[in-house]
C-alpha cells in the first residue's frame, strides 16, 4: 500500500510540474518580433549614454570594472528590450565587480579549488555571462548553476534585436559567448520551488537572486542556500526597490538582520536598486 501511495504521489508531482512548465515552451513572449532592429539600436545607444555615478563609485572602490565594450555588446543582445519600465543592466557591472573582489579576497589554496555560484532568473543569460567573465578574467575555476522557467534549447522570440533573424533558443542567442558558457555555466530549467531542492552541494560561495519577486519566494530561495554559505560569502539581490518591489525589500532586510549578512545598498536610478549582502 505504501509503495502504491508513493507511486501515485510521484505521478501527481511530476504531472503538476509538467503542467506548470508547459507554457514556457510555446513562445511565452509572443510569436513575432516586438519592434524593428533600428528601434533596439536606438534604445541601446540611449542606455549606453546614461550615467550611473553610484555604480561608478562602487566599481572604483572594488578595484574591478567590466570591459565596457564587452558589456554593451552583450547587453544589446540580451538586455535591450522593449518594455514599459526603463531598461537597465547595471547589475552586470555590480556582479562583475563584486565577484572579482570576492575572488581577490579568497585566493585558491590549490589549482583544483573551484567556486560554486547559484543564480535564479537566468532570462537570456546576461548576468550569468557577466559572472563567467569575472571568473575568466581572474583565471579561476567555477561553476555557475542558473535556474529559470525558460528552456535553454527551445526556439522562441525573446524581445531582442536578434528576433529578426527568426526564433532562436537561448543557446543560439548567446552563441557568440560560447567559450564562457562551456567553461562555466549550467542552465537548469524549471520553477525554483521544484528545482532548487533537488540540487545538493556543500558550499555555495556566491549567489545572484533575481527570480520571483515576492516575499515568500525570496525567503524560499534563501533557505535553499542558508546553511551552505560561510563567513565572507556573498548574495547579490536585484530589484531592491521599496516602491516597486516591497516584498523583496522586506525579505532581504529580514535575511540580513536574522542571518547576519552585512548589506551594502546600491542604486542605478530611482527605479532600480541592488543589495550586496556579505555573510558575517
Amino acid at each position: 500500500m505504501n509503495k502504491i501511495i508513493t507511486i501515485i504521489g510521484k505521478s501527481l508531482y511530476y504531472g503538476f510540474e509538467y503542467l506548470s512548465n508547459r507554457r514556457w515552451f510555446n513562445y511565452p513572449f509572443g510569436k513575432r518580433p516586438f519592434a524593428d532592429k533600428n528601434k533596439y539600436k536606438r534604445l541601446a545607444i540611449e542606455i549606453k549614454n546614461r550615467n550611473y555615478p553610484e555604480i561608478d563609485s562602487y566599481e572604483d572602490k572594488s578595484g574591478y570594472s567590466i570591459d565596457q565594450d564587452w558589456l554593451h555588446d552583450l547587453a544589446l543582445h540580451t538586455q535591450v528590450a522593449i518594455k514599459q519600465s526603463e531598461p537597465c543592466y547595471q547589475h552586470g557591472r555590480v556582479l562583475y565587480s563584486t565577484l572579482s573582489k570576492y575572488l581577490d579576497d579568497n585566493p585558491p589554496e590549490n589549482l583544483c579549488d573551484s567556486l560554486n555560484i547559484w543564480e535564479t532568473g537566468t532570462a537570456r543569460g546576461f548576468s550569468a555571462l557577466c559572472m563567467g567573465k569575472a571568473l575568466s578574467d581572474q583565471c579561476r575555476a567555477g561553476t555557475i548553476l542558473t535556474f529559470d522557467v525558460l528552456p535553454h534549447r527551445t526556439q522562441m522570440y525573446w524581445n531582442s534585436i536578434d528576433d529578426h533573424d527568426g526564433p532562436k533558443s537561448r543557446s543560439e542567442l548567446i552563441k557568440p559567448w560560447v567559450n564562457l558558457v562551456e567553461r562555466y555555466i549550467i542552465f537548469h530549467q524549471g520553477d525554483t520551488r521544484f528545482e532548487m531542492p533537488k540540487v545538493q552541494t556543500e558550499h555555495i560561495h556566491f549567489c545572484f537572486f533575481d527570480g520571483a519577486h515576492t516575499y515568500d519566494d525570496v525567503l524560499f530561495e534563501f533557505n535553499q542556500i542558508r546553511d551552505k554559505q560561510r563567513s565572507g560569502d556573498i548574495i547579490v539581490y536585484d530589484d531592491y526597490t521599496p516602491k516597486i518591489f516591497p516584498g523583496i525589500v522586506k525579505a532581504v532586510d529580514h535575511i540580513c538582520k536574522k542571518y547576519q549578512y552585512h548589506p551594502e545598498y546600491l542604486k542605478a536610478h530611482n527605479g532600480r536598486g541592488y543589495v550586496v549582502a556579505k555573510k558575517q
